[in-house]
């Protein structure tokens, strides 16, 4: 059965307590997340990143969301068969390449065999097989990322949540990788939510783009049918991305 998640005016909020309000970074939102590789596009506070902490489990929201049909609520952040890249990921600086992506498996108390066939898999994907006994401080900035990405992989989620990941990779670089990563999801069966505010990105990546504006989604499509959009926030974020 394909993944499905569905939003159901979802909404979230945030106190500025400065100012004795409440702020509302997700606005009664509704998307369905079908394809392979959904990204959500939008400038910097538009709610990315808030929608992404929702669907982990780490902000509370009102409104509904069903993963497989059933109410996301009923499933604890550990009980979900989701994973997160965090936008500034963290590599354990004494582990070895393998045993920073090894790490969630042996949280689940997995077998020495299967630890060493799953990270041998998922580094021969992501092209670091050659990095996996190095430290992280001996590898490059793309390399630490794809372990990052790597580690996400290896317990094989069902989805997997990206934060902006490649923010602080050498555009070039992280053209390349953005390649390496959708072939990677696309072979383990992994639906991606990957938030940018880079429309390149968005374009490359993408089977469905989510564009996000004050806590809603104004426009949806392939990106074919994003590019030939008029909505003016497609337009702003395609001026921005210079495409």
């Amino acid at each position: 059965m394909a993944t499905e998640l569905k939003l159901d005016r979802v909404s979230s909020f945030y106190v500025d307590k400065k100012h004795h309000r409440q702020i509302v970074a997700v606005d009664s939102l509704s998307a369905d997340f079908t394809a392979p590789m959904n990204v959500i596009v939008g400038f910097s506070g538009c709610g990315k990143t808030t929608l992404l902490r929702c669907l982990l489990g780490l902000k509370e929201y009102e409104g509904e969301i069903y993963y497989q049909q059933g109410n996301l609520d009923e499933l604890s952040p550990k009980e979900r068969n989701f994973s997160f890249v965090p936008q500034d990921y963290v590599l354990y600086p004494s582990y070895t390449v393998f045993d920073n992506i090894a790490f969630p498996l042996r949280l689940m108390h997995a077998e020495r065999e299967e630890i060493l066939n799953r990270v041998m898999e998922v580094a021969k994907l992501l092209e670091i097989t050659p990095c996996l006994n190095r430290k992280p401080k001996h590898i490059s900035g793309g390399q630490q990322q794809r372990t990052a990405i790597a580690r996400a992989l290896v317990k094989r989620p069902e989805v997997c949540l990206l934060d902006e990941p490649f923010s602080n990779v050498d555009p070039q670089l992280r053209m390349q990788t953005i390649r390496v990563l959708k072939s990677s999801f696309a072979a383990f069966g992994t639906m991606g939510i990957y938030v940018t505010h880079d429309m390149k990105e968005a374009m490359l990546l993408a089977d469905e783009i989510f564009v996000m504006e004050k806590g809603k989604i104004v426009c949806q499509g392939t990106p074919s049918q994003i590019y030939d959009s008029f909505v003016p926030a497609v337009r702003d974020l395609l001026q921005s991305s210079e495409i």
